[in-house]
């Protein structure tokens, strides 16, 4: 216990040093004499909990390793609750969550639209490619990139509505 508060009181005096200069000291005395009491307390409650860790004080808590029961919402308002398990339990979504799920399911699809584009151009491109091929090759890319850009349009509007 003695090495701790040898390593901690130290580790505050290097801080301490570090993050400020003699002048501010010497203009923010009670800040610099904060600073360093939270840093202590800091330290000390993290050593106390990295030592209850180790020697399993928290391994037998009433709970442990069961999953959380994530059904109820701590947050709630209590006469809100029962009105939001029934929309819950009807398969209601609130807009802003229907929205976001619209917006993740078109940013997954653009994203596998372009990772297949990547592979045509790497394909196209590690051959000799001939004239013709190049021509094919230039109006796909034009085309991918208006349907990209389309895309992205829709995908900017949505978050706009959020």
């Amino acid at each position: 216990m003695n090495k701790d508060w040898h390593e901690n009181n130290s580790r505050k005096q290097n801080i301490a040093e570090k993050i400020s200069d003699k002048s501010w000291r010497e203009d923010f005395p009670f800040e610099m004499q904060r600073t360093l009491r939270l840093i202590g307390q800091h330290d000390l409650v993290g050593s106390l909990m990295k030592k209850a860790v180790e020697q399993g004080e928290f391994d037998h808590l009433e709970g442990a390793g069961k999953p959380l029961d994530l059904d109820i919402n701590p947050f709630e308002q209590g006469d809100l609750h029962m009105a939001n398990k029934i929309l819950k339990d009807a398969g209601y979504v609130p807009y802003w969550i229907q929205l976001y799920k619209e917006i993740d399911t078109l940013r997954a699809n653009l994203n596998k639209e372009v990772e297949y584009f990547k592979k045509y151009t790497q394909v196209v491109l590690s051959e000799k490619p001939g004239s013709w091929t190049i021509n094919r090759y230039e109006r796909k890319k034009k085309e991918f990139c208006n349907e990209i850009r389309d895309r992205l349009e829709e995908i900017s509007k949505k978050n706009i509505g959020l």
